[in-house]
């Protein structure tokens, strides 16, 4: 603490023997300088923690937007082959979108066809079927690259029928059938 004390008695001595006004303004700078660096020291942190949270979540906020736009995207198997008329199933999903969807998430994305009359084609079919479902609050219809991993309802339909039918029937085990009066085969309690 003294010899901190002696540093700035001694730094003031020789500020006031070298008095003139030009360097009198310098030392005034190098002064507030020192203050301002050393404030700036001392909220360190403080001032980056907010840009520091904006970079930890902005990589979520994209995963939240791509998931959105991959469930709000109509892609092939929501189209009839050959035709850009939308399947029943294309149009259960963009009333979906329209009625269920957040606000905030109300987009159509249609996957983009083999050429662009054909991507027009589809945009125009999605806009007219959703003019009839909602006149006055059509979402922003866009066209999208991105993959378009869907299956066909009938295809989904047929494997979930396979897989019911593959269930075997109930049956009860032979122990606890035999009729000795045990509850599941178990010994009873005393």
């Amino acid at each position: 603490m003294v010899e901190r004390l002696l540093g700035v008695v001694g730094f003031v001595l020789i500020s006031l023997v070298c008095a003139s006004q030009g360097s009198a303004e310098l030392l005034c700078g190098f002064f507030k300088g020192v203050a301002a660096d050393v404030k700036h020291r001392q909220c360190w942190p403080d001032q980056f923690v907010p840009a520091d949270q904006a970079a930890a979540r902005a990589p979520f906020c994209t995963m939240v937007s791509n998931g959105w736009r991959r469930q709000n995207m109509l892609g092939e198997v929501y189209f009839k082959p050959n035709t850009s008329e939308l399947t029943e199933a294309g149009r259960q999903k963009v009333r979906w979108i329209l009625v269920n969807a957040p606000k905030q998430h109300r987009f159509i994305f249609v996957h983009e066809g083999e050429t662009p009359e054909e991507t027009s084609a589809r945009l125009a079919a999605v806009a007219q079927v959703a003019g009839k479902i909602a006149p006055n609050d059509v979402p922003p219809i866009l066209p999208t690259a991105i993959a378009d991993d869907g299956w066909p309802a009938a295809e989904v339909g047929a494997i979930g029928r396979k897989y019911m039918q593959s269930i075997p029937n109930p049956r009860l085990s032979p122990s606890a059938s035999s009729g000795n009066g045990n509850n599941n085969g178990m010994a009873p309690a005393m």
